[in-house]
């Protein structure tokens, strides 16, 4: 028995000195991956902050070493006054007319003025020039669409801008239909959306700040704002965030979305996406902040409230009477589209007494013979619903509809008279389906399409009960969401009743005066004009 007991105090401080030693093994590696993942990023990046070589052969050499294998690169080496000149580009980011007009055709005749760098920037033609001194610059320049001119001896690069980036032109929007009001959408390239943007904004007050997100993409993305009528904390504010964002690469701008975001893990989105460049003038003289990135034909609009997504951009397009109904049907839309499927789950398994008579009768016969409970037949049909609209989607677009639309009438048909489901369940899970098309926020549908499947599990659980109570907590999540300082839920939780002219209703453009007061702009006022006088009729 002692030597039992000897024995196994012996295999407890083995065991323990092999759980010390093994978590001091696991420190001693942890410690050495997070040295190699924070020592090689910077031993990569190195090269970027070398400078130029003197000569232009090793210019010539260094570049092709650094990009190499590169098909794309090229380089063509002139000898000029004297001197040899190494012009650099990518194929297919540059234009070659402009190349040959801007650069190449002044190069020819600028013998004597090849002596240095800034000499020869007088003769080049280019509409950009910058100048480069290490070898980062000179790769972000090409990148960039840029033609890099190097003189020997000199230390220094001319970058060119004659860029031509691949992209399409201006089309009509896709994700926002309007039937009435302009028709263009967002493309992918920066420069282009600026372009609209400035085309609807015509003044110097439009502030367009540059940032470089991402270590390998170096994608240019910009914050725009009204000086004088954004609140300069707020400008601040997403100033920062976008400098706090440390990533290898942004390709979208919704990378961007999800690193600016106030509540990351709520299912409302705290931020507006749009594609309409008239949206986004509209809302940045209310003080809005934009955020667009290259690449990404969407832009981002802080700060924003629930109501925002309620909004359409034909409500400011038709005559501001026919606007208050079509406003009142996506707000009962929304939560028709949240609580149809659950009410009816709640009703037919916990609270019969609150159907007519004759009602319930047929409903009874409806599901007299159906093998699931109420709650599994709402959850199947919701399920096989969201899997034909994804399919849909997913689709090309000829297909996706046809798909979508036909795909659901079959097998709604087919599952009733199998005897799967009721007939009933069908016109409720179609009308949900309806209910959720009319809401124009795409961000706002994702989030009732989540919330129909939470509040049908409280209603088979707990009937109006818990219906009740998943709308207690849904309403109180609301109101404690903020995005970037301003209430989710503002104008109604905090009440401002300046603000209630463009929430539910509508009010005519002479009656918004003011601006958003929620938004807290330097310049409140919007449009001093008074409404339209009355013409006496001529005697």
């Amino acid at each position: 028995m002692r030597w039992f007991s000897f024995r196994s105090r012996r295999n407890r401080r083995t065991a323990s000195f092999d759980a010390v030693w093994s978590g001091l093994r696991n420190l001693h590696q942890a410690r050495y991956r997070t040295a190699r993942a924070g020592t090689a990023p910077a031993q990569a990046e190195a090269w970027q902050e070398a400078p130029l070589p003197r000569r232009s052969r090793a210019f010539h050499q260094a570049l092709s070493e650094l990009w190499q294998p590169s098909h794309d690169l090229r380089l063509r080496t002139l000898h000029i006054g004297g001197r040899d000149i190494v012009v650099a580009w990518l194929n297919g980011l540059t234009d070659n007319e402009r190349l040959q007009a801007g650069v190449f055709d002044p190069l020819t005749h600028a013998d004597a003025y090849a002596s240095s760098p800034e000499a020869l920037a007088q003769r080049l033609t280019a509409t950009s020039i910058t100048y480069a001194r290490t070898m980062g610059e000179c790769s972000t320049a090409l990148v960039g669409g840029r033609a890099v001119v190097y003189v020997d001896r000199s230390g220094m690069a001319l970058c060119l801008d004659v860029n031509r980036p691949p992209g399409r032109s201006v089309d009509r929007a896709e994700n926002e239909p309007t039937v009435q009001g302009p028709q263009e959408a967002m493309v992918e390239s920066l420069d282009l959306n600026v372009a609209l943007l400035r085309k609807r904004l015509r003044t110097p007050r439009l502030k367009v700040e540059t940032h470089e997100l991402g270590t390998y993409s170096r994608t240019q993305v910009a914050i725009l704002y009204i000086e004088g009528v954004a609140k300069p904390a707020l400008v601040e504010e997403v100033r920062q965030r976008l400098q706090r964002i440390r990533t290898d690469i942004i390709t979208d701008i919704n990378h961007v979305r999800e690193h600016i975001t106030d509540a990351p893990f709520t299912l409302f989105p705290t931020t507006e996406e749009t594609e309409r460049p008239e949206r986004v003038a509209g809302n940045l003289m209310q003080g809005r902040v934009a955020v667009i990135a290259d690449g990404s034909p969407t832009a981002l609009l802080v700060p924003v409230t629930f109501f925002n997504f309620l909004l359409s951009p034909e409500d400011y397009y038709t005559q501001f009477t026919l606007a208050l109904p079509l406003r009142l049907i996506r707000h009962t839309m929304f939560w028709a589209a949240i609580l149809l499927p659950a009410l009816y789950v709640a009703v037919l398994s916990y609270n019969q007494d609150l159907i007519p008579t004759p009602l319930l009768i047929s409903v009874a016969a409806q599901h007299a013979g159906i093998p699931f409970p109420t709650v599994a037949e709402a959850l199947i049909m919701m399920f096989s619903f969201e899997a034909l609209r994804e399919a849909g989607t997913r689709l090309p677009r000829a297909v996706g509809q046809s798909v979508s639309i036909v795909g659901t009438l079959i097998i709604g048909d087919a599952a009733v008279r199998a005897g799967l489901v009721s007939p009933g369940m069908i016109i409720v899970i179609a009308a949900t389906g309806v209910a959720s098309f009319t809401l124009p926020g795409l961000g706002l549908v994702q989030t009732t399409r989540l919330l129909q499947f939470t509040f049908v599990l409280l209603a088979g659980f707990l009937g109006l009960y818990g219906i009740i109570l998943g709308l207690m907590f849904l309403l109180g999540h609301l109101v404690s969401i903020r995005s970037f300082g301003v209430p989710y839920t503002s104008p109604i939780a905090p009440f401002i009743w300046q603000d209630m002219k463009d929430v539910i209703i509508r009010a005519p453009w002479w009656v918004m005066r003011e601006r958003p007061r929620q938004y807290e702009t330097l310049d409140p006022v919007r449009s001093p004009s008074p409404p339209p006088a009355k013409t006496k009729e001529p005697r």
